[in-house]
């Protein structure tokens, strides 16, 4: 492990929510301060702010980081509002992160925020310009204007293949739902905390098949925010940090659907998961514990399998055998993943950080994973079209 690695000081998150019960601007405030006071920062030592778009396909937020920057009396050598689909607190992060690897700055703010709350379309001007028009910007001129208002439809057709070509039963995403459930239980933040069975599971409603309800992601607002500092800066800390010792992005050209290469293998998961690996200097079987982006159950398995955690098609028979369990082989999204714990896509990824860091840390309660040294964090955007994988480690 190198001694010059990026070093995460402080974080926080919200509770995973259906909606805020606060403003956008109090709510970036709780959490920024929670955040440096975890850190135990001032802020005026932050150099840089690092902020997402509150909700993809929604309400455009013009100049929101300078406007948080204001309401929030952060003066900044760099600042920047990043949007890219799942990723976009990750884009942030490695942002922020290249910022401090350059030198011109030392401590940096990202902030990841996502409101899910939408406003009734009771006019047909309103459903024009905030139906039509968004979903088109989403989903492309074709599939936006004949109703594809969300992903589903995408993923399921990937998920059809994937049971497909492995062999594999709906049951068997009926046991990631369940394993993930389990987790949330143990989860205070979590949206989806009670206990289900793969009866349950199965017994709920289509959605697009093979996908049903409870094999989905729930769609939710949350925020967390994480302090990054330099190698100076960590060195007198007076809580030992978390050293982000490996990342990867790579970025498929294609967006959803691709219209070449396979449905159910990322070239982008594999290519970002390679070079972190590589950058990091280890190999998935020294990870401990990984938080990864499966909104639904059978992309769960896929995002695994091509992270190398598992040979193709055996992810699945890892769930049931309880290889995924907090005391299992490797310990897979303790906070109860996208499926359990919410998925307030802006935020997300840095809701996994957050997880992985107290994992890392001991502060995990009743879902800590024993010893746990080695964490990834791994984020995705469209349908695993491109992807962010992070190697944190406790040194």
């Amino acid at each position: 492990m190198s001694n010059k690695n990026v070093a995460i000081a402080g974080i926080s998150t919200s509770r995973v929510t259906k909606n805020f019960e606060t403003s956008i601007k109090d709510l970036s405030f709780k959490i920024v301060k929670e955040a440096l006071a975890n850190a135990q920062i001032p802020k005026e030592d932050v150099d840089g702010f690092f902020v997402t778009n509150p909700g993809m396909a929604g309400h455009p937020y013009c100049m929101l980081a300078c406007d948080l920057a204001d309401y929030l009396q952060l003066e900044t050598k760099s600042l920047a509002l990043m949007e890219t689909g799942g990723t976009s607190s990750f884009t942030a992060l490695h942002f922020a992160l290249d910022e401090i690897l350059s030198g011109r700055t030392k401590v940096n703010l990202v902030l990841g925020i996502d409101s899910r709350a939408k406003e009734v379309i009771d006019d047909f001007k309103s459903f024009i310009t905030d139906g039509i028009m968004t979903q088109t910007s989403l989903y492309g001129s074709y599939k936006g204007p004949y109703g594809i208002g969300a992903p589903i439809p995408y993923y399921a057709m990937s998920t059809q293949r994937y049971l497909y070509e492995q062999k594999l039963t709906e049951e068997d995403l009926a046991e990631v739902s369940v394993r993930l459930r389990e987790n949330a239980s143990r989860n205070p933040r979590a949206l989806y905390q009670k206990p289900i069975s793969v009866e349950e599971v199965m017994a709920s409603p289509y959605l697009s098949p093979p996908i049903k309800l409870l094999d989905c992601s729930p769609f939710a607002s949350g925020a967390a925010a994480c302090v990054l500092v330099s190698p100076e800066v960590a060195k007198d800390l007076k809580e030992e940090p978390i050293y982000i010792t490996g990342i990867g992005e790579h970025h498929h050209p294609s967006h959803f659907i691709p219209l070449k290469d396979s449905l159910t293998e990322s070239i982008a998961i594999r290519e970002a998961g390679a070079e972190a690996f590589a950058s990091a200097g280890i190999k998935p079987a020294d990870v401990d514990v990984a938080e990864v982006y499966g909104v639904f159950s059978g992309t769960e398995l896929m995002i695994l399998e091509d992270l190398d955690f598992f040979k193709k098609g055996k992810a699945a028979l890892a769930f049931k055998e309880g290889k995924t369990a907090l005391d299992g082989e490797v310990a897979v999204d303790p906070s109860g993943g996208r499926l359990s714990l919410g998925h307030p896509p802006s935020a997300t990824p840095m809701m996994e950080l957050v997880e992985i860091v107290e994992q890392l840390r001991g502060e995990a309660g009743e879902r800590q994973v024993k010893n746990a040294r080695v964490g990834l964090v791994h984020a995705e955007h469209g349908m695993l079209n491109g992807s962010i994988v992070l190697i944190l480690e406790k040194k």
